[in-house]
């Protein structure tokens, strides 16, 4: 079970409803002081308008994490007393799902082979129509069935 502070959902719901209609996206990083939510730059409009080919959709059906950005906490995470607990996305006007391009971006190289880019991290999906969030739901790899399936969680710590 994943566990969220009811600050750090709270934070997440915010930020989902804010960046409406548009995907945000971030990162729940644990430290020493308890949970910390790190907004990230959705970088999708940017690459839709580069090469719409390559890129066919744009912010509001997609997101991509800046890269210097992911580095940054990828870092953060792995210093001492630090560890990424999740990432989040929101989905605008549709469930909270983990759709077929999540699994891939969760994927070291895309592949299921390889297993996932982050061992034990989350991914929570938070479900936004009309900026009122409607639902969410936490995935998390499974070794047994190689695949993200949804697991719960609990907003009710104070970390």
């Amino acid at each position: 079970m994943i566990a969220i502070a009811s600050a750090a959902l709270a934070a997440m719901h915010a930020h989902a409803v804010e960046g409406f209609p548009e995907e945000v996206c971030g990162v729940l990083l644990e430290g020493p002081d308890g949970q910390v939510v790190r907004r990230m730059r959705n970088v999708q409009n940017a690459l839709h308008a580069a090469d719409p080919v390559a890129n066919p959709r744009d912010a509001r059906t997609a997101y991509q994490f800046d890269a210097a950005e992911l580095l940054e906490v990828t870092r953060q995470g792995d210093a001492p007393g630090w560890r990424i607990a999740l990432f989040y996305h929101s989905h605008p006007q549709h469930g909270a799902y983990f759709s077929d391009t999540d699994k891939a971006r969760a994927l070291f190289g895309g592949e299921v082979e390889l297993g996932p880019a982050f061992p034990g991290v989350g991914y929570l999906v938070i479900s936004v129509y009309d900026r009122v969030v409607r639902d969410r739901k936490c995935f998390a790899w499974d070794e047994a069935a190689q695949d993200f399936l949804e697991t719960p969680f609990r907003s009710d710590v104070d970390a």
